[in-house]
């Protein structure tokens, strides 16, 4: 499952659930700082800084670029798959 996170809070969610550490990560730009993104890389976390949504229309254009990046895979987006 690939997991995206638009908010710190619903990053902080999946930190603190029994999917962490996920396989792919994809986080909205500013959720993490950069020392965060650099420390998760770090431990071999695949993570994808990503431009930040603001309504539905974003989020399914970002859906539509995680799916040409990982076809076939289901996608977590704060707290619940993604249709």
């Amino acid at each position: 499952m690939i997991y995206f996170a638009t908010s710190r809070q619903s990053y902080d969610q999946l930190a603190a659930s029994s999917a962490w550490p996920p396989a792919v990560l994809w986080v909205s730009f500013g959720v993490l700082a950069p020392s965060e993104l650099a420390d998760l890389r770090a431990t071999g976390l695949a993570v994808t800084d990503f431009i930040n949504p603001h309504n539905p229309a974003d989020i399914a254009g970002v859906l539509d670029t995680i799916r040409e990046h990982h076809p076939g895979q289901a996608v977590w987006v704060d707290g619940s798959v993604a249709a």
